[in-house]
């Protein structure tokens, strides 16, 4: 009864803890890696902003983009057929302890192999923190294994060989709204055409009918579309802004960010029916 109760209690404190401290415990930058045509190495920056010593165990993961958001991983027999980089790059350190406020530099080499096609190669790399372990004492004077925090995070890493080469469109877009709640969100479709990626901010902009005054009622900060996605449903979180349920102009941006900034990719304005508002 005892130990089934603490299995309860554990697995509620290591849910709630995973909660608060993802990307909390070590600072990133950047968090997109971009190797051009002509780059060979790069680097990674990581600083410990926790209280207590970490220590991060540096790897690969192979996933795909999905077309909700988010991401799938890739079985082995899907990783060897698919188009990766992690058999083109080398890193060091693969594992870093970093004091609370240190920093640490991991440095990738790219070697692309003799004709290599166009296009883009894509994997994640992992940083896994390795926790110290922790005994504590049990009433019967023995000891016991504590319960440890495994939290990983992991960034994308693209090798582009050739030209980038990529198409987007707007396609639609939809409000939804709880007025209970003040608070709602903005589903924009898109697709896209060519062997290449691209990253930036989706702001979703509203004018309410008989007014002139713009503002922001939604936006995806770095919001990445993957090529091996021809469409995508891209969610923009809420801003805050004060929503009546009316008629009015609905103008979706995509602005490039990163190696992509200062580019536009559409900037589309349409009219939008207050029915048409899903509450």
């Amino acid at each position: 009864m005892q130990r089934t109760l603490l299995t309860r209690l554990c697995a509620g404190l290591f849910a709630c803890l995973l909660t608060q401290t993802a990307w909390a415990d070590l600072l990133i930058n950047p968090t997109r890696v971009m190797l051009g045509a002509n780059d060979r190495s790069t680097e990674v920056t990581l600083i410990n902003i926790s209280k207590q010593t970490n220590t991060y165990r540096i790897g690969w993961l192979e996933k795909k983009a999905s077309e909700q958001g988010g991401y799938i991983d890739l079985t082995p027999a899907q990783a060897a057929s698919a188009p990766i980089a992690s058999t083109m790059i080398r890193f060091s350190p693969r594992q870093v302890t970093l004091k609370p406020g240190e920093r640490q530099t991991v440095k990738l080499a790219v070697t692309r192999k003799q004709g290599l096609a166009k296009g883009e190669y894509r994997s994640h790399l992992q940083f896994r923190a390795i926790p110290p372990e922790k005994k504590a004492e049990n009433e019967g004077g023995g000891q016991n294994m504590a319960i440890t925090m495994m939290l990983s995070f992991a960034i994308p890493v693209v090798v582009v060989q050739g030209d980038v080469d990529y198409n987007l469109s707007f396609q639609n877009a939809q409000i939804h709204f709880n007025p209970a709640r003040n608070s709602g969100s903005v589903k924009v479709q898109m697709t896209r055409s060519g062997t290449n990626s691209v990253i930036g901010n989706i702001s979703a902009f509203w004018t309410p009918a008989g007014s002139n005054k713009e503002v922001l009622i939604a936006k995806a900060g770095d919001y990445n579309f993957w090529p091996e996605l021809n469409r995508i449903n891209a969610e923009l979180i809420w801003a805050g802004t004060a929503f009546a349920k009316t008629d009015g102009k609905l103008r979706i941006v995509y602005e490039g960010v990163k190696e992509f900034r200062g580019k536009v990719f559409f900037d589309k304005t349409i009219n939008v029916s207050g029915s048409a508002i899903k509450m």
